[in-house]
């Protein structure tokens, strides 16, 4: 089976979609090593992600094809979605598409036989639509949702990333029969080593590390209102709030510092007395296990998709509960953790993340929804046939 995996929109400077940009890069890493002997990825990229992609290529097994687009970014957006994905696939005999973003090409050229498979990350904009209403501008509004519908329409299968995100499909109207839930893969250990001096600057001793930008659904003002709550506790005792995301947040204790390196950030999550996520809607939450993964505490969302990926080893809280969330962070920062604490959190993390969240896994599970695509799409021809 020829598979075509579109990462040609994917660039890995694009704050809206980094979790997309990484959930891609380990997936085709996986997906090439797991290739069976009549098996071949063809990836599309840019000359943005191209250096990133190629790394992971296994002669043999993968090539790549970059595409520097010679117009306008929207223009040749459209280009590529109404005609280019379609004359590609034809060019290069592919049996399947596979885009990890979640949209699918609305090409009417589209070749006979080729199934379609997208991969859903969430269904954040349809909650915005309903709990933060002109939000978007009624433009992108209108084109976002098309995107996902005639995703959810057409496609072939739909790949959900979670339990909750299949769940949400169902409660849109998405038959199930039509959906593999496959879990996002997560990283066994660090990509690279941070010590406490990687960490940004004015930081220093013990501090508490919260991440939330300022969308609505990441919930910046409800970290900032815990935070509050939680110095009126402690009092003289408390912790400084390193929050990542913001650069301009104005609060006594709190020390904004925008976004990170990476290994900036692996040192937060490394050093810190605990991590607090409080998002209110999420398709995976990536920020959490890997926390948890470096033996840090870690107090986040009561949401069905948190409790799923954590897998029993955060706290939950009301992420709305400034009160409740104020005395989780003073019950857990209380006392420092010993080493032997964070090494015993560490290891049930990896176990958790080796066993049911590793790229081995999420790969082995995308083959198997491909597969299952290829024969839906064989299926329907025979139909008509």
């Amino acid at each position: 089976m020829k598979l075509l995996f579109d990462a040609s929109e994917l660039t890995p400077v694009s704050a809206k979609s980094v979790g997309i940009y990484r959930y891609a890069l380990g997936l085709f890493s996986e997906l090439v090593r797991r290739c069976g002997p009549d098996d071949h990825v063809v990836l599309v990229c840019n000359g943005d992600n191209l250096a990133d992609f190629q790394r992971r290529v296994v002669p043999g097994q993968g090539s790549v094809v970059c595409i520097q687009p010679r117009m306008p970014g929207h223009i040749w957006r459209q280009w590529w979605m109404r005609l280019g994905a379609a004359l590609c696939l034809r060019r290069m005999g592919a049996d399947v598409y596979l885009s990890p973003k979640g949209f699918i090409p609305r090409s009417t050229a589209w070749p006979r036989g080729v199934a379609r498979v997208a991969v859903i990350h969430d269904l954040i904009p349809f909650w915005y639509f309903k709990q933060w209403p002109g939000y978007f501008g009624r433009l992108e509004s209108w084109l976002v949702s098309g995107a996902f519908e005639h995703a959810f329409r057409r496609a072939d299968r739909l790949i959900a990333i979670s339990e909750e995100t299949g769940r949400a499909l169902a409660e849109h109207g998405v038959p199930s029969r039509r959906v593999s839930v496959v879990l996002n893969g997560v990283d066994a250990a660090e990509a690279v080593e941070a010590v406490r001096s990687d960490l940004p600057a004015g930081v220093e001793g013990r501090f508490i590390f919260a991440m939330a930008s300022g969308l609505p659904h990441k919930n910046q003002q409800g970290v900032l209102a815990a935070y509050a709550a939680y110095c009126r506790l402690a009092g003289a005792r408390a912790l400084p709030l390193v929050l990542c995301g913001a650069s301009d947040v104005r609060q006594s204790g709190v020390l904004p510092v925008g976004r990170v390196s990476e290994k900036a950030l692996l040192a937060l999550y490394r050093h810190a007395d605990l991590f607090v996520f409080l998002s209110l809607m999420e398709g995976f939450g990536y920020p959490p296990i890997e926390a948890l993964r470096v033996g840090t505490q870690v107090l986040c969302s009561n949401l069905g998709v948190l409790k799923e990926v954590t897998g029993g080893l955060a706290h939950h809280v009301a992420p709305q509960s400034s009160d409740e969330v104020g005395q989780s962070m003073h019950r857990l920062c209380d006392a420092p953790w010993t080493l032997s604490q964070r090494e015993a959190l560490s290891s049930q993390a990896h176990h958790r993340i080796t066993s049911d969240l590793s790229w081995e896994r999420c790969a082995d599970g995308v083959w198997q929804a491909l597969r299952q695509g290829v024969a839906a799409t064989k299926a329907t021809m025979q139909g008509r046939s």
